[in-house]
């Protein structure tokens, strides 16, 4: 029982550590959680989470078709990925989080949690970094899939979505706890900035790319 302990637990800390770093998908739950509520905000992190959960079952398998499949459409995927993110940049950075606070109190904002969850984990899908991630975190935690039987694979696996999971929900929640004290000036400061990091991440991995065809 123990070894499947320190398993599960391997799976937890290799989760909290892909999900931790922040970045685009973060500055969005944030907003979504400000605009719209912890289960937005959740439901946010849970699309990220559940994307990276695929990622680290294909790393552990090691689908090399997959992965070779990833390298040499890295151009395409990531002209995708930085258009989109951009874009969601753009969208937020233009947004009036007053009225959809304002209305908030009066009418639920346009776009359910399942929606909230899609959206993001379709988006994370295309970015898929978290495959190397893990692909760096497998020999560095001494975590193997290629052992006999499928109750390794699953213990890491549900370890990974479960600290995934603690991380968003954590994450959200005291986002949501925060905006109480918040006054209205403050959440609309922040959206901007939320919105200014999102596009410069997609202008970056648009750069980034032309930069490598370049040399």
């Amino acid at each position: 029982m123990f070894p499947a302990v320190l398993l599960f637990i391997k799976g937890i800390i290799m989760g909290l550590g892909v999900s931790a770093p922040p970045g685009p998908n973060a500055m969005l739950m944030i907003n979504r959680t400000l605009r719209k509520g912890h289960i937005s905000g959740f439901m946010t992190g849970m699309g990220v989470a559940t994307a990276d959960t695929i990622f680290a079952i294909i790393a552990g398998l090691g689908f090399s078709y997959i992965i070779g499949f990833v390298n040499e459409q890295s151009f395409y995927i990531k002209l995708i990925t930085g258009i989109l993110v951009a874009a969601i940049g753009l969208k937020l950075f233009l947004s009036n989080p007053a009225g959809d606070i304002r209305r908030k109190a009066r009418e639920n904002i346009k776009g359910t949690p399942l929606q909230d969850f899609f959206s993001v984990f379709m988006l994370a899908l295309t970015n898929p970094l978290s495959i190397f991630l893990f692909l760096a975190f497998f020999p560095g935690m001494n975590v193997s899939f290629t052992q006999p039987g499928f109750l390794i694979p699953l213990i890491i696996v549900l370890g990974i979505f479960t600290g995934a999971t603690m991380w968003w929900l954590a994450f959200s929640y005291t986002v949501s706890r925060f905006s109480r004290t918040m006054r209205l000036r403050s959440i609309v400061t922040m959206t901007r900035i939320s919105g200014f990091v999102i596009i410069a991440a997609g202008i970056l991995v648009l750069l980034t790319l032309f930069i490598s065809v370049r040399y």
